[in-house]
Parts: C-alpha cells; sequence; structure tokens
C-alpha cells in the first residue's frame, strides 16, 4: 500500500490524539465513500459548478 503525508493543524492534530482516532482508516474510508459518491453522479450541481467556478477564477484560470 502506498503512503501518503499529510499535515494537520495543530488543534486538529491535538483531536486526533486526545479522541484515539485512527487517521489513516478515517482517511481511507472517506475517500472510498468520496469515490462511491462521484461514481454514481453522472452530472455536477449547479453549487458545485460555482464552487469548480470561484476556485478557477480565484486561481486566476479564467482571467480574460
Amino acid at each position: 500500500m502506498q503512503r501518503k503525508t499529510i499535515s494537520l493543524p495543530d488543534d486538529l492534530a491535538e483531536f486526533v490524539d486526545e479522541n484515539h482516532i485512527n487517521l489513516s482508516r478515517f482517511v481511507q474510508d472517506k475517500l472510498r465513500e468520496l469515490a462511491e459518491s462521484d461514481s454514481d453522479q453522472d452530472e455536477i450541481t449547479e453549487e458545485q459548478a460555482k464552487e469548480i467556478f470561484q476556485k478557477l477564477e480565484s486561481l486566476g484560470y479564467l482571467d480574460g
């Protein structure tokens, strides 16, 4: 299995430690949920389209 590294803000890292959360398992489960929900969805919602537009605009990809 390939390993990836993520960074957490101090408050979230503390929360994970205090609650004895297996972060690896948690992230794997959430990624599987996301992958399954994306495969079920052929089209994006209007809200998702707006979010994508805003992200592209903020990154400068839509400057004319």
